[in-house]
């Protein structure tokens, strides 16, 4: 896609993006980016695993989150802290311990154990847009940049093929990941 975008216009871009694609079409991506990922040694080899859950127009992991249940991995879900805009990740054991939080997404109770991000060995990451640099947009509150700072979790940011562009914007608060894997391409495929 284009450079020289504001954040402020890559945004809006995306968000009128999300809304131009059927829930059936992102539906059949999300399932494709999914397979892909099972597919990753780093993926296989891990066991504490934070996903995200999605929100409208985001990539939806549930397929995948259902089989790591399955393979006896740890499920870890982010909850949202809106004053000290941090992010806290909790352990889910079913789909049904997730209760509506912070931007009517669900997440995990305050009850269920939280893991040191420190911890984590995987991290799926969500975002508005991303570049071929692995670089990442988020949604302006820079709660995910203050996690990838601190954890040395492998780092996947998962996308739609109109998420990524040539080269973003970037802060030097903004980081980095690892790889980003959309339906059509997983960029910088090393793993």
């Amino acid at each position: 896609m284009k450079k020289n975008f504001s954040k402020k216009e890559i945004r809006k871009l995306i968000y009128a993006l999300r809304k131009k694609h059927s829930l059936e079409l992102l539906n059949k991506w999300s399932k494709e980016i999914c397979r892909k990922i099972a597919e990753l040694s780093v993926y296989k080899k891990s066991t504490y695993i934070a996903f995200y859950f999605a929100k409208a127009g985001e990539v939806d992991l549930k397929i995948l989150i259902g089989r790591a249940f399955l393979e006896g991995k740890k499920i870890f879900l982010p909850k949202t802290h809106l004053q000290e805009r941090i992010l806290t990740f909790h352990q889910i054991f079913s789909f049904s311990d997730l209760i509506p939080g912070s931007f009517n997404i669900l997440e995990p109770p305050y009850q269920n154990p939280e893991i040191d991000i420190k911890k984590l060995e995987l991290i799926f990451v969500p975002g508005v847009a991303f570049d071929m640099k692995k670089g990442r947009i988020g949604y302006g509150g820079g709660f995910y940049d203050k996690v990838l700072a601190k954890t040395k979790a492998f780092k996947i940011g998962v996308a739609f093929s109109f998420q990524i562009f040539d080269t973003l914007p970037l802060e030097p608060h903004d980081q980095k990941l690892d790889l980003i894997i959309t339906e059509k391409e997983i960029i910088n495929g090393r793993y």
